[in-house]
């Protein structure tokens, strides 16, 4: 995580995003037959890259470069030009930090979006059924976006 908070510090896209396949590629690894501190670490990536990284992180570092464009934008005005492929993107692309930010924004959209199988994104469905499987007391469940669920009768 170090390592791909640098490369976005740098705003260098190609490592951002082997450091985002490094890190699915290691929580899919830890879901085949995972320990319960190795579900732990999975837990980890699911939350740091899904929650932090692509929700919090990523659009705060696109936001914070959008004044240096040649044609300033808000942080909505650039998701909406790229997102709607907007006829104006011809003329942007022509701006060298737009570009980078436009990649960015596509790699993070990517990762976000990556799907093995399961009905939510980053495959939590599946990290859920393993995870809630491998409790070593049978109490710590989880669910969507890392909800912790504990039965009544232990509250």
């Amino acid at each position: 995580m170090i390592e791909l908070m640098k490369c976005t510090y740098l705003m260098d896209v190609k490592k951002i995003e082997k450091e985002l396949d490094n890190l699915w590629n290691g929580y899919q690894s830890i879901l085949i037959n995972p320990s319960w501190e190795e579900l732990n670490r999975a837990r980890a990536i699911l939350y740091l890259t899904g929650q932090i990284y692509c929700e919090k992180i990523a659009p705060e570092a696109i936001e914070r470069r959008l004044s240096h464009l040649k044609q300033p934008l808000t942080l909505t005005e650039f998701f909406l030009l790229i997102d709607s492929n907007s006829e104006k993107l011809v003329e942007l692309r022509k701006d060298s930090v737009f570009k980078q930010l436009e990649a960015f924004y596509i790699i993070i959209k990517k990762y976000k979006n990556k799907n093995a199988g399961g009905k939510y994104y980053l495959d939590e469905e599946k990290f859920i059924e393993i995870y809630n499987k491998h409790t070593p007391t049978g109490l710590e469940k989880t669910s969507y976006k890392g909800i912790i669920e504990l039965k009544k009768d232990e509250v």
